[in-house]
């Protein structure tokens, strides 16, 4: 099978790989659609001094495809299904397995992280991970489960946003773009945030009432004017920047609820005086935890939402390269690998 590397510095190659075979409870599933993470982006652009071991790795965590060989043991899979791939691998019986938090489990394996990822022919996974794509998804639909749909959904239902919310959406990269659809198919009035101009417009097409450009002095103070000078009521944070951190606690209203799943920034950013005064609820968020996949695949049946629409360029996998390039300027929708 083919697989790609990072070797470091924004270098991309492909290489032959022997195929997997599958042990008694794991299956091989051959990629249909892979996209491309903001995630992935940091092993993309890492100094090659920096790599070491991790330069061996195929990168690649949101995976859609065909079971096409399944283990001795592997009961619930069969050879033809269409299948999303839950991203990290755990043990099976610790408490956070046994509760749908694999992300925690202590022997949690993310692909690519310490084992090979999607960005490849063939994908080895555990029978459990094997999530069923019901005949109204697509393999788009499912590569954005593995990730991005399902990072948006698990937060948002921290922030239970309704009709009656104005929500602030701080970055609008595809989680956030996800996160804009949605909060609109819950009902709240969204407001996005991002310094990109291509991605305002497609927080505009994908349902945000107002976008503000993020590199405005004033963002906090058109956040207030929006909502009476209260400030939103909610807001979600996908950006990872310092900035962006510190507005969501200026901007909120009194009470407000706030969650973060951007990871990047170093700086200090928290205002504990604002947070105490206003009584903020803060949340991290991080992964969906397994057990909430059919709740996401019935709301996204449910809503229709267009998740697809959410996809400005498409490669083959020998095109990784320019993939990888164009997902790096950050001007993009999202980016994915397809197979015929």
């Amino acid at each position: 099978m083919r697989g790609i590397l990072f070797p470091g510095d924004r270098r991309v190659v492909v290489r032959e790989f022997p195929d997997p075979v599958p042990g008694p409870r794991q299956v091989v599933v051959r990629m249909r659609v892979a996209a491309v993470c903001g995630s992935d982006l940091h092993g993309y652009r890492a100094r090659a001094a920096e790599r070491g071991a991790q330069a061996e790795i195929i990168p690649g965590h949101e995976p859609c495809g065909d079971v096409v060989a399944v283990g001795s043991e592997v009961h619930s899979v069969k050879v033809g299904d269409r299948v999303t791939v839950y991203h990290y691998l755990g043990c099976g019986h610790c408490r956070y397995c046994l509760a749908g938090f694999i992300q925690w489990c202590p022997e949690r394996k993310g692909y690519g992280g310490a084992i090979h990822g999607s960005d490849a022919d063939l994908l080895l996974t555990n029978e459990i991970n094997c999530l069923p794509l019901p005949p109204g998804l697509s393999y788009i639909d499912g590569a954005f489960i593995a990730c991005q749909a399902s990072t948006a959904y698990s937060s948002l239902l921290k922030l239970e946003p309704s009709g009656r919310d104005t929500i602030a959406i701080f970055g609008l990269g595809p989680v956030g773009l996800c996160g804009v659809m949605m909060a609109r198919a819950m009902g709240a009035r969204v407001v996005g945030i991002d310094v990109v101009p291509e991605r305002l417009e497609l927080a505009r097409r994908f349902g945000a009432e107002e976008v503000i450009p993020g590199d405005r002095a004033d963002v906090v103070a058109r956040l207030r004017d929006l909502t009476g000078g209260e400030g939103p009521r909610l807001a979600f944070e996908t950006s990872g920047n310092a900035l962006a951190h510190q507005n969501v606690i200026d901007a909120l209203a009194k009470g407000g609820k706030g969650v973060f799943v951007g990871f990047g920034a170093h700086e200090k950013t928290v205002n504990l005086t604002a947070i105490i005064g206003k009584q903020l609820i803060l949340m991290g968020s991080f992964v969906a935890p397994i057990y909430l996949y059919w709740d996401l695949v019935d709301f996204l049946l449910r809503h229709r939402l267009p998740l697809a629409d959410l996809v400005t360029h498409r490669f083959a996998l020998e095109e990784a390269e320019e993939a990888l390039r164009l997902a790096d300027t950050a001007r993009t929708g999202k980016v994915i690998f397809e197979w015929p």
